[in-house]
């Protein structure tokens, strides 16, 4: 009987520790296979994060129209890759690193899947390819980002030797001897912790054990060399990558041998049955700090990242918030939790977030991206690119908010500089361009219409004095008034010219006093009588007082007489009439008028009209233009309506002085 109860207590015993060794092995490699999906979930985040921070960067530094290649070359630098490609909308190489100007305006995107997703507007991870430019086998990062002139593309590219992916691996899956590696659709290797053996590295051909064991299942054991390993494998969401890691299981289950030891010499005697048992508890809870050290681990990850990351509940309040985060909105973590993330928006952005989070618990979203300002403790305004994306359970239901919070404020701000500095930029081209604009124009006149008069004095000149003692008085008279008129119509030019550059110098203040207007319009008409002999009547009462530039005054006088003389047809008239606080002069003719197409540019600088009599008239296009600038100076107005039945006039308008006002002598002002 003792001896049965003694077989039967140890085939108990030897039962119970057998069955606790086996859930110890499944529990250990359910950790490992744990491990390995919280790795390929990190891998998924790292690439997630690396297109976001891709996407922004090239939004802030390649989304002006012309990027140089040293700019370029500059913006790929700060990404870190060490090679890269612009495209445009239509797949065309823009700029590309290294240079390669045979490759500039090649289309591209036909050849590679992950540029033809970009440019259909998702951002895209490429397996494993040959680099355009180097010939190298490569990974890619494409993201598509929208500019003034439309969609671009930028794609940076890492070369599988010495890739940066890999120093992940190791700090995440720490067990000795563990291999880990990221292979494409295709089977070529990624990333990897062990060295390359080939140019053209695989799965097949680095581990072919491990390759024929993925093709049958995702995860399980193989032997290789007379030696078990265990092996894992995930999908890497958001990539064309599997990620799979495999390592001995001598090392896997190295803490749980001294356990099968114990529990193999309990099968000896029922006095070890206890002694087994407690060294499986112990084992069981070394098995238990190993998870919690492997929680850390993510944890420490979470808390380490320069990007804000904050964890709320479906309502949006705080449960977990990392120290970027914090420094973002200026508080402590114990501010934050318990508190809604609404709590610190500015107030013009409250309720950005709730319609989309409605959206994502609707099952309508998985997650969304937005720009929003956030407020400080300390009041100052935050400028913030958010991410966030719902986190379900395994039956689909919302658990939680994951929230990524990049403050864009800096960023932002030298975008805003630099648009303000464009504009500048842009506003002062436009100034330099009137400016040798008006400057082409007045060598335009200078070369033709002065140089016109001055050559027909010089060659009359040289005519006289060739044929002086032959030629009779009246052909001597007739050249000499041909001279004469020449000479003036070159000190016209000479006027109008010097009267432009002191406008755009402002150089001619006015100076108005109050004076005879009737008086100063007859004498303008006396003086253009003198010098053009064109018959002038006048129509004015005796003595009508306004406020205006005695010398400015008959320049614009001079100039509408000599505006009607020149375009217009005899009888020009002029009249001055008082209409209420304001005298008018009317200078009207009865010529062709002004063509409709032409008045809304009548007074603009150089202007001539390009049919009718202008066009067989010698002008500059300067007069009208000083008459309203004049005006301008002076407090007055000009302005044109057309005669009737035809001809043109133009009505000058001056300001009257009040009733008891003394009038100034004109003339005395004129000469003084």
């Amino acid at each position: 009987m003792p001896l049965m109860v003694w077989l039967l207590v140890g085939l108990l015993s030897s039962t119970l520790l057998l069955w606790q060794q086996d859930r110890s092995r499944d529990a250990v490699a359910g950790r490992f296979d744990n491990g390995v999906g919280t790795l390929g979930d990190f891998m998924s985040g790292v690439a997630a994060e690396a297109l976001a921070r891709e996407r922004l960067q090239a939004q802030a530094s390649l989304a002006d129209p012309v990027v140089t290649a040293r700019d370029f070359q500059r913006a790929v630098t700060g990404f870190g890759y060490p090679a890269a490609l612009l495209l445009d909308g239509r797949g065309r190489v823009l700029n590309v690193v290294p240079e390669d100007p045979g490759s500039i305006g090649q289309e591209l995107a036909s050849r590679y899947d992950h540029l033809r997703a970009a440019l259909e507007g998702r951002p895209a991870v490429s397996g494993v390819v040959d680099s355009a430019t180097r010939g190298i086998p490569v990974v890619a990062f494409a993201v598509p980002f929208e500019t003034a002139g439309g969609r671009r593309v930028f794609s940076g590219a890492l070369p599988i030797r010495a890739s940066p992916l890999a120093s992940y691996f190791t700090s995440a899956l720490s067990l000795d001897g563990a291999r880990v590696q990221l292979e494409d659709a295709a089977g070529a290797i990624v990333a990897a912790t062990r060295p390359f053996t080939t140019t053209q590295p695989t799965l097949g051909n680095q581990e072919p054990a491990l390759a024929a064991a993925l093709a049958r299942d995702a995860g399980g054991r193989y032997e290789s060399g007379g030696t078990w390993w265990r092996y894992s494998s995930v999908p890497v969401a958001g990539t064309p990558w599997r990620l799979s890691a495999t390592v001995r299981e001598d090392v896997l289950y190295a803490s749980l041998h001294n356990t099968e030891v114990a529990g193999r010499v309990a099968l000896g005697g029922a006095a070890l049955v206890g002694l087994a048992v407690v060294l499986a508890m112990g084992r069981a809870r070394a098995s238990r700090r190993d998870l919690l050290l492997s929680e850390r681990r993510f944890r420490k990850v979470f808390d380490g990242s320069r990007i804000g990351m904050v964890l709320t509940d479906l309502t949006g309040r705080c449960l977990r918030v990392n120290p970027a985060a914090g420094q973002i909105f200026g508080r402590g973590e114990e501010e934050l939790i318990g508190r809604s993330v609404e709590d610190f928006a500015h107030p013009d952005d409250m309720g950005l977030t709730t319609g989309r989070m409605r959206d994502c618990l609707n099952g309508r979203l998985d997650g969304f991206d937005l720009e929003k300002r956030y407020v400080r403790a300390d009041g100052e305004v935050v400028e913030a690119s958010i991410t966030s994306a719902v986190l379900r359970d395994e039956d689909d239901r919302p658990l939680y908010f994951a929230t990524q919070i990049i403050d864009t404020s800096e960023q932002n701000a030298l975008e805003r500089e630099r648009d303000r500095n464009q504009a500048e930029l842009a506003r002062r081209a436009e100034e330099l361009q009137d400016a040798n604009t008006h400057l082409a124009d007045v060598m335009a006149m200078l070369s033709h219409d002065v140089r016109q008069p001055l050559a027909k004095i010089v060659g009359l000149g040289e005519l006289l004095l060739e044929e002086w003692d032959t030629m009779p008085e009246h052909a001597k008279t007739h050249d000499v008034r041909r001279m004469t008129v020449a000479g003036h119509r070159a000190n016209d030019l000479v006027t109008d010219i010097l009267m432009l550059a002191q406008f755009d110098a402002g150089a001619m203040p006015a100076r108005p006093v109050r004076m005879d207007l009737a008086h100063a319009v007859r004498e303008a008409v006396t003086a253009h009588h003198v010098s053009a002999g064109t018959p002038i009547s006048v129509i004015a009462p005796d003595e009508t007082t306004g406020l205006a530039d005695p010398g400015q005054l008959q320049l614009i006088l001079g100039n509408l007489l000599t505006n009607a003389s020149k375009y217009g047809r005899p009888p020009i008239e002029v009249t001055v009439s008082n209409a209420g606080e304001l005298v008018t002069i009317r200078v009207a003719d009865h010529g062709e008028g002004v063509p409709p197409e032409f008045v809304p540019h009548l007074f603009d600088r150089f202007a001539r009209a390009g049919s009718g009599v202008a066009t067989t008239t010698a002008g500059t296009g300067l007069g009208l233009y000083l008459v309203r600038q004049l005006a301008l100076a002076g407090g007055l107005d000009v302005a044109y309506e057309p005669n009737h039945p035809h001809g043109a006039v133009f009505t000058l308008t001056v300001p009257r002085t009040s009733p008891g006002s003394r009038v100034r002598d004109s003339e005395h002002q004129l000469t003084g």
